[in-house]
């Protein structure tokens, strides 16, 4: 049996699938802000990652699919800034958090550029900070409940053998 550091490894490498990376964009970015805003899952359960920065994430990253960009691009790079000042004063899990917010904002702007996401590096090390901070029945718990929402949120109940 694989360890669950070592899924989030692979995860990382895009050996396995990784949660949020294929999708529609209103659903991957969605499911991108309770990454950091979930009350259970979320990174703002991170010990020394910041409260308010997660809850500005998450609200950036609900308006990406129908924001404008000029206005969404000065904002993420105003939020890629406090990440750098994060991490620079960041101690163990809380470095991971902030990795996954300076992740993020590559993705905002290649997303606001027209360009593809994949969000794979943000999604690792949000679980990489799950897995630093928290005991690891408790962590795996928090990575399982992320990627059970992502999966409930693109796999729709099937309507096959429903009568019309």
């Amino acid at each position: 049996m694989i360890s669950l550091s070592d899924r989030v490894l692979l995860m990382a490498t895009g050996e396995i699938e990784c949660p949020g990376t294929e999708g529609p964009a209103s659903l991957r970015w969605n499911w991108l802000a309770d990454l950091y805003s979930h009350p259970a899952w979320g990174l703002v359960t991170i010990p020394g990652f910041s409260v308010p920065v997660g809850y500005t994430v998450a609200t950036l990253c609900r308006d990406m699919p129908s924001g404008t960009v000029d206005p969404l691009a000065a904002r993420w790079a105003a939020v890629d800034r406090l990440a750098v000042i994060g991490a620079s004063r960041a101690q163990s899990a809380a470095l991971y958090a902030w990795s996954a917010v300076a992740d993020t904002t590559v993705d905002a702007h290649d997303y606001l550029g027209g360009h593809q996401f994949s969000g794979a590096e943000a999604v690792a090390a949000a679980f990489w900070a799950h897995l630093a901070a928290k005991p690891g029945s408790v962590a795996e718990a928090c990575i399982a409940a992320a990627i059970e929402a992502w999966d409930s949120r693109l796999h729709r109940p099937s309507t096959r053998g429903a009568v019309a």
